[in-house]
């Protein structure tokens, strides 16, 4: 009996402790944070309406002006972009010591990011990682692979947006261009960001910044250091991610005037620029508003003789609606083949990397 009650109580002494209760959340609070978000969301909703209607001669003709061939082009290179994307996260889990199968990253990925649409910029990350643990990734893991992902891609934008700062800087110095205000604060956002960037990127200290996060999560940590293949490979599908996307808005600006090679780079830099600074409006679903500004003003210059600032603003809206679309697609093709799986009762798509 003895024996027994010490059983008992060294289980006792060995259970994991209840979480204390959280505290709840003021019904107050909650509708004042609904309420600055739909203010927000309701100003750039307003803001980009006027410079629509303001422009809507240009804007009306340069839709009408798309040919199908250079849209439907634009939807390949966005969904290819979205994929390489993908591919970027697939490599930061491998770098982080698990294994996920191209589908089961494409359905994680490609259905989580629907979330970006909801104003806060987290919440596809959130979804994600939700996604990933029903997968069999641990949610630690797939935060930080996450975490790696962006960190890394903001790399390859920064380094890709130089491209087209000379554009953009000429853009920022113009009094005449209503978008000089948002450039200049691209411009700056480039220029602080990326030395920072290209430092957290070196293995070692992106690896310390990792063990940092998992020491805050109390998770376990790293067995092995990020390596410098890992991290190449994710900056290099990244990159090619970001390039792909300038693909798809030079496509459309090519339907409208002759951009050649130089406005193709500046069309990958500006958008990756674009695509970046979009990330730090967190109240903004998908960066919206603050994509389409530095569009227009990468744009502008070449469309001169096409409309101008209400052509670039006709490419830069076609821009968002094309990436709408490829968002749905994608995520209803990765839903459609996780479907298809559990039919064929496939095994798990997840494991831990082995040396």
């Amino acid at each position: 009996m003895v024996e027994t009650a010490a059983r008992k109580d060294a289980a006792v002494t060995n259970a994991p402790a209840s979480p204390a209760p959280s505290a709840p959340v003021s019904p107050l609070k909650g509708w004042l944070s609904l309420g600055v978000r739909v203010v927000v969301i309701g100003a750039i909703a307003a803001g980009m309406v006027w410079s629509v209607v303001d422009q809507w001669p240009q804007v009306r003709s340069t839709w009408l002006g798309l040919a199908w061939q250079s849209v439907a082009l634009s939807v390949l290179a966005a969904l290819l972009g979205m994929v390489a994307n993908t591919m970027a996260w697939r490599a930061a889990v491998d770098d982080l010591e698990h294994r996920v199968s191209v589908t089961a990253a494409l359905r994680i990925c490609l259905v989580g990011q629907l979330g970006k649409y909801v104003p806060g910029s987290v919440w596809a990350y959130v979804l994600q990682i939700e996604l990933s643990k029903r997968a069999g990734l641990p949610r630690a893991r797939a935060f930080l692979a996450t975490l790696v992902t962006v960190g890394l891609s903001v790399t390859a934008a920064l380094g890709l947006g130089l491209l087209s700062l000379p554009a953009l800087r000429n853009a920022a110095g113009a009094t005449d261009s209503s978008y000089a205000d948002s450039v200049r604060v691209a411009l700056w956002i480039v220029a602080g960001l990326f030395p920072i960037a290209l430092v957290c990127a070196v293995p070692r200290v992106l690896t310390m910044l990792v063990q940092l996060a998992l020491k805050v999560l109390r998770r376990p940590p790293l067995e092995n250091r990020l390596t410098w293949p890992g991290v190449l490979r994710v900056v290099g599908w990244s990159a090619l991610g970001y390039s792909l996307f300038g693909v798809h808005l030079w496509l459309l600006a090519n339907a409208q005037a002759a951009p050649g090679m130089e406005g193709l780079l500046r069309s990958i830099g500006s958008f990756a620029i674009a695509m970046t600074v979009g990330m730090f409006a967190f109240l903004s679903p998908s960066g919206l508003g603050v994509r389409e500004a530095v569009l227009v003003a990468a744009l502008a210059p070449f469309l001169v003789g096409s409309g101008g600032v209400g052509a670039a603003m006709g490419i830069a809206l076609a821009s968002r609606l094309i990436f709408t679309i490829a968002d749905v697609i994608a995520a209803g093709l990765a839903a459609l083949s996780g479907v298809r799986q559990l039919r064929q009762g496939a095994p798990a798509q997840v494991a831990p990397a082995t040396e």
